[in-house]
């Protein structure tokens, strides 16, 4: 009788010799041996790992380390590529957002300065022109600042879509696989 140590979360694959007897702590296989004669015999032992990774926070290139390793299964690859693109589509809509707000930013800037010239020209009919130009410059980025706000909230109201759907990605994943 040859004992193996049955060790906690270990166990014997599918497939493999079963044990002539199990005892706590000790599987116990049976082998013949000759006479004076020597024999060993393999014993394989697998366990089940579980490794936890948040959906929300994979990238591409952690999947593509993932399907290098085989850890993942062709479905499962093809699931979490489609959660990393709609996670790339909301990161899109979320930077064209702050890029139109540096834009507001920047003309409401601009605005200030046109502003404190304008009350610096009062009275000639030279400063009357480039207060008349002033407000124009004005005028053309208030109309700006409108398109761009209007723009920021469409893009905000495509964000909020595009975030909720990978949140309902993400809910309705279910893949199971052993590897």
């Amino acid at each position: 009788m040859i004992e193996h140590t049955a060790r906690p979360e270990w166990g014997l694959p599918k497939g493999s010799k079963e044990p002539d007897e199990k005892a706590p702590g000790v599987y116990r296989f049976r082998l013949e041996v000759p006479p004076q004669g020597t024999a060993s015999m393999p014993v394989e032992e697998v366990r089940t790992l579980a490794t936890t990774y948040q959906l929300a926070s994979l990238d591409e290139n952690q999947i593509g380390l993932f399907v290098k390793q085989g850890t993942i299964t062709r479905e499962m690859e093809q699931a979490l590529a489609k959660i990393t693109a709609q996670k790339a589509e909301v990161a899109r809509l979320e930077e064209d957002m702050e890029s139109r707000q540096k834009d507001i930013d920047r003309i409401v800037e601009d605005q200030g300065r046109l502003r404190e010239n304008m009350k610096a020209l009062r009275g000639t009919a030279e400063k009357k022109a480039l207060v008349q130009r002033y407000t124009r410059q004005l005028d053309e980025q208030e109309t700006q600042l409108e398109s761009l706000r209007k723009n920021i909230q469409a893009t905000e109201a495509q964000r909020d879509k595009a975030n909720d759907q990978l949140e309902n990605m993400i809910q309705e994943l279910q893949i199971e696989a052993s590897l």
